[in-house]
């Protein structure tokens, strides 16, 4: 594959998230397009297939675009990020679900099958927030300090790993109490995020605990004082609180609802759209109502990021949509 072709791939990943860091959260763009039922009648289905956490938001955008389009047939698989760009290179979905940035491999193996990449359509943001015990002293970490905690790799320059939580700043009867990290499997899109951005591809340690879901992660931290653990933001609970997160040593650390917060992942529609080509009509549809006003308020309800109106029509022209209504 012709590297040119991957850059641009991968930059439409990272659009949404420098719109992310601009706008903040919290509300949605006013000046999104709303949606309109279309004057053609819609029938048929989409397949929707891959990650766990998408699967939440696409549940919502199904609902209420199947009630302005009740003739319409919504089916979501839930298979693991692991799977949504196999199962569109093999034709299995119509859109696959990934909520973690493409790797380079994925695309590679596209474009070995098709001649040209897959489309990357990014319409929702979710902070993955590091949790620790509600008593638990620590009130921020680097992320150089996150990796000291997660990996054996230590890609970021610590000495060793972290096993106590002194050794990451905690004083007292808390310097000596052992760290038990939590984590998620192979699958999720979240412990492939937080390998890439925090571990920089590093191995996680052996003894990381494995939590089947978010919600169940969240409730082991608020049960047991010595873990940590990541899951997005919306899962916090009065046991369990979110970390504080720098860059690195010395900067300024960012709570996980403000912008500048470092681990932000892209929520994203991985589609086959040769070139230069139209898409049917019912995936036409379907993304005009996840672009639109409307849809972007399902985001927000979700409880994700919503994308401001500019990265939504960028979004659409990549798949030859040229006005929403």
């Amino acid at each position: 594959m012709k590297l040119q072709g991957l850059a641009c791939v991968l930059a439409l990943t990272g659009l949404v998230s420098f719109a992310h860091t601009a706008s903040g959260q919290g509300t949605v763009d006013q000046n999104l397009q709303p949606y309109r039922v279309p004057t053609e009648h819609l029938k048929g289905k989409i397949t929707l297939l891959g990650s766990y956490t998408m699967a939440e938001i696409v549940a919502i955008w199904g609902d209420n675009f199947r009630k302005l389009n009740p003739d319409v047939e919504i089916d979501i698989q839930v298979k693991g990020a692991v799977n949504a760009v196999p199962a569109i290179i093999n034709g299995e979905t119509t859109f696959g679900l990934l909520s973690r940035p493409i790797t380079e491999a994925e695309v590679l193996a596209f474009n070995q099958k098709f001649g040209y990449p897959p489309t990357i359509l990014t319409p929702a943001l979710e902070p993955i927030a590091v949790y620790v015990h509600k008593d638990n002293p620590i009130q921020s970490l680097t992320l150089a300090q996150l990796d000291q905690i997660y990996s054996t790799s230590l890609r970021r320059g610590a000495k060793k790993t972290a096993m106590t939580w002194g050794e990451v700043g905690a004083t007292g009867k808390w310097a000596e109490a052992a760290i038990m990290p939590l984590g998620r499997d192979d699958t999720t899109g979240s412990q492939v995020f937080i390998q890439q951005a925090v571990l920089g591809g590093g191995d996680f340690r052996n003894d990381l605990v494995h939590i089947k879901s978010n919600l169940d992660l969240v409730k082991k931290v608020a049960s047991d004082p010595r873990t940590i653990g990541f899951a997005g933001s919306m899962y916090e609970i009065p046991e369990a609180r979110s970390l504080d997160l720098a860059w690195r040593d010395g900067d300024q650390a960012f709570d996980v609802k403000t912008p500048g917060y470092p681990l932000v992942r892209p929520l994203q529609l991985i589609i086959n759209h040769p070139p230069q080509s139209e898409i049917s009509p019912l995936e036409r549809e379907f993304l005009k109502y996840v672009f639109s006003r409307q849809g972007q308020e399902d985001v927000h309800i979700g409880g994700f990021i919503s994308v401001p109106a500019r990265p939504a029509q960028i979004a659409l022209e990549a798949v030859e949509i040229k006005t929403l209504n």
